[in-house]
């Protein structure tokens, strides 16, 4: 049986962690390795919005190894993306072309959205959509509190609270004085104020992805004269017994008490935060696991090679609705056109030979081709294309982000020219990709020109090098037809042959 092996790369705001895994032909993996680098990404970035040149060479020597072991191991992709620290850094492209020159990397850098859907992801998977779950991680420059039903979030609130954020901005003392510490809590409290209030007291338990509550219960066990490692939940009451305790230690005594050198210094922020974020939404007890980000990128990537639910969940297509919302766009029109597009999409596979991968991006693109409409009606599918290069759509690589913006910028007006700057840019295998959907995406569009809904089904028959369409519609749908069969151009071209349209009422 034919084996793959993948490798992840997860750029936290403290450490970089590498997963190696090996996946068979129904998409089970087995990790081959795992490892980690604390290279303090984060230092300074969040009081000067920098990366220091020290962190970018520490993490690109970092990246060298992980790059030689995932060699070692015959990965056939590595994925890599950064999150809280890279995200606020205005010099953020130096470290990506300096991992790319070492290493051969590309590193993406997502947004807090992607990264609790990735969250959740790693620490859910296969969970059942009934069950409903609490999510804390707690990084070095962000915070993720996750509402999950099944394996996906229903509300996710990324706050700028991280243990290294926050040691940064309040301590200067060792141990903390009581001023530092209460300066801390006040922000903690400010920020997980903006928390959805429905959420407080609705979980008794919280899962705590791996880091910093992983060492707080291990703490918390020590203190209480019990084994470090357990899978036994943490009371709350245990987790603030440990920040009272750490409010008054020092470095030494931290040392004592085991607590990993790597994070020493980071400790009673890492505390902190845990316990103002169960105080705050009175949960009862914690539940650490070792699963995180890293493992729902490995989840996200080998679903990505097999094909397996590609860009169907329902967080990705209610991100999809939810960023279409905020430019206003015509849900209904939108709706119409998707389902054209799809329709035609399935019934011309032979033509186009694409996958399911691509059509998942041109699910998005029908989705959310006229938001430029928000900026101007006037020159809307350039509007669209600036607005969805730059957006936040979970589930989407940046790359595949352009190319949704792409195919969206195409769906009226000129076709694709390798004189438009944005179609220069792709590579000749991604300009195939777009021109193909495009072609669907016009005729869809077109299919709904008066935003009537008047399309009921599409039914696409190949005679020859003839591809005739036989429109089901409510009776007046002449405009539709016409409109279509005007913007037939670019999949004739595709096809070598005539496009005809027949209304058939219905």
């Amino acid at each position: 049986m034919k084996r793959t092996v993948l490798a992840v790369v997860d750029l936290g705001s403290n450490a970089v962690r590498l997963q190696i895994a090996q996946v068979d032909q129904r998409g089970r993996t087995s990790v081959l390795a795992e490892d980690r680098a604390a290279v303090r990404l984060g230092e300074q970035v969040f009081r000067t919005g920098r990366l220091s040149e020290a962190a970018i060479d520490r993490t690109g020597a970092a990246l060298e190894r992980f790059a030689k072991l995932a060699q070692r191991a015959g990965a056939s992709a590595v994925r890599a993306v950064a999150t809280s620290a890279v995200r606020e850094a205005s010099n953020r492209a130096q470290l990506i072309r300096q991992i790319r020159s070492q290493t051969g990397i590309a590193v993406e850098v997502i947004s807090g959205a992607e990264e609790a859907r990735l969250i959740c992801l790693g620490v859910l998977l296969g969970e059942p959509t009934a069950a409903r779950a609490l999510l804390l991680d707690i990084g070095g420059g962000s915070s993720e509190i996750i509402s999950a039903r099944g394996e996906e979030p229903e509300e996710a609130f990324s706050l700028q609270l991280g243990s290294v954020r926050l040691t940064e901005f309040f301590v200067r003392n060792d141990p903390l004085t009581r001023k530092e510490a209460r300066l801390l809590d006040e922000a903690i409290q400010d920020a997980v104020g903006q928390v959805d209030p429905l959420l407080v007291g609705r979980f008794k338990r919280m899962i705590g992805a791996a880091g910093t509550t992983g060492a707080v219960a291990g703490l918390a066990r020590r203190l209480a004269g019990q084994a470090p490692v357990s899978s036994l939940p943490v009371a709350y009451t245990e987790v603030r017994s440990v920040l009272e305790h750490l409010r008054t230690s020092t470095a030494k005594q931290r040392r004592k008490l085991g607590v990993d050198e790597q994070r020493n210094d980071i400790i009673y922020a890492g505390t902190a935060i845990l316990e103002g974020v169960m105080r705050k939404l009175r949960v009862e007890e914690l539940v650490v696991t070792s699963r995180g980000l890293r493992d729902g990128l490995m989840a996200d990537l080998v679903r990505r090679v097999t094909g397996a639910h590609l860009h169907q969940e329902r967080v990705v297509i209610d991100g999809l609705r939810a960023f279409g919302r905020r430019c206003g766009y015509r849900e209904e029109h939108a709706e119409q056109v998707t389902q054209l597009s799809l329709s035609l999409f399935d019934q011309t596979r032979e033509m186009h030979k694409l996958g399911d991968e691509e059509r998942a991006l041109l699910h998005a693109a029908a989705m959310l081709h006229d938001v430029g409409s928000f900026v101007s009606y006037n020159r809307h599918h350039k509007h669209s294309y600036y607005l969805l290069y730059h957006a936040d759509l979970p589930g989407f690589t940046d790359r595949e982000r352009e190319l949704i913006a792409t195919i969206a910028r195409y769906h009226r007006r000129s076709t694709p020219k390798d004189r438009h700057e944005e179609f220069e840019r792709l590579t000749p295998e991604e300009r195939i990709v777009v021109r193909r959907l495009a072609a669907l995406l016009r005729i869809a569009d077109g299919l709904d020109r008066g935003h009537r809904r008047h399309v009921r089904a599409v039914k696409v028959h190949q005679r020859g090098k003839r591809l005739e369409i036989d429109v089901v519609a409510e009776k007046g749908s002449e405009l539709e037809v016409w409109s279509a069969q005007a913007k037939a151009d670019l999949l004739e071209e595709i096809n070598g042959g005539d496009i005809r349209f027949k209304i058939l009422e219905g």
